[in-house]
């Protein structure tokens, strides 16, 4: 019964039904080739971004280490300025010089200032 309706069936059914299945494989193929085509892009990407992660972290390390390089800069600056400002020490006879300008200055501006 069933070899009867299908030599019943006219070709342009047949036809018709082989030209959608052939469609339909030419799409599935399609569609393979794109899945295919993403899964690389998708292991081309996660290697992309596991290198950007990397640089990130080294990035991230140079970053700590020129901070703690600057600290200790910034203490030596402050211990060498500490120890210059030590150093400036006047004898008497400098204080003395120092303090004449000084009133001598003082003075000056008082004049100035006087109507």
């Amino acid at each position: 019964m069933v070899e009867q309706n299908f030599e019943q069936d006219s070709p342009d059914v047949i036809h018709g039904v082989e030209n959608a299945l052939a469609s339909l494989w030419d799409k599935a193929r399609e569609a393979s080739l794109l899945i295919s085509t993403l899964r690389e892009e998708k292991k081309r990407l996660l290697i992309k971004i596991n290198e950007l992660e990397e640089d990130l972290k080294q990035s991230k390390s140079d970053i700590v280490l020129q901070q703690l390089q600057i600290e200790r800069n910034k203490e030596v600056v402050a211990s060498d300025n500490a120890q210059k400002i030590e150093t400036i020490a006047l004898d008497e006879n400098d204080k003395r010089i120092l303090q004449q300008k000084l009133r001598n200055i003082i003075s000056k501006l008082d004049q100035y200032l006087k109507p």
